[in-house]
């Protein structure tokens, strides 16, 4: 059981804020009346029927609810993106990607938004957790996919990720 705090509060909204300004940077629509209908565990993650994902806004601590939203993908049989708010240092958004397999899902963490000069969005490896740093999403209409090549200098990550999160503080009104 959970002490409702005003600082889990805030946490809540802003993984649920940032989750949702994703959904808006790839262009994908929340299914309000899917035929998909979860279990109660998983009733709050938000399905996005066209990218074949569930999209769960998280404040757990750092990997410790994906093995509750691998339950949820294997019910739902589709991929996740688990998206977690910072709640120290710089504010930005950590997520990780749950690719749905029939025999087991596979995970990908440390991925954070990035943003090219023409608002192109993508997730990419954060740069302080060097794991998996030839894995590069691009979010799109459909489901996430791991897109190469992603020709990047180490100058433009840094200003991709300075212009994501320029973003989301819009989104979170920080500025």
């Amino acid at each position: 059981m959970y002490i409702v705090t005003p600082e889990r509060k805030l946490a809540e909204a802003c993984a649920l804020s940032g989750a949702l300004a994703l959904a808006d940077l790839a262009g994908w629509r929340i299914s309000r009346s899917s035929s998909l209908i979860l279990s109660p565990p998983f009733r709050n993650y938000l399905h996005i029927e066209q990218a074949q994902l569930l999209l769960v806004p998280s404040i757990e601590p750092s990997r410790r609810d994906l093995a509750v939203v691998g339950r949820g993908m294997r019910e739902a049989r589709c991929d996740a993106l688990v998206v977690k708010a910072s709640s120290e240092g710089r504010r930005t958004l950590y997520c990780a990607f749950g690719k749905w397999g029939r025999q087991d899902n596979r995970w990908h963490h440390s991925r954070r938004l990035w943003l090219s000069r023409d608002n192109e969005a993508w997730l990419v490896p954060d740069p302080a957790e060097p794991v998996e740093i030839d894995l590069f999403y691009r979010l799109t209409p459909g489901p996430l996919r791991i897109l190469e090549p992603f020709v990047c200098t180490e100058l433009d990550i840094g200003a991709g990720l300075d212009r994501a999160d320029a973003f989301l503080a819009a989104v979170w009104g920080d500025r």
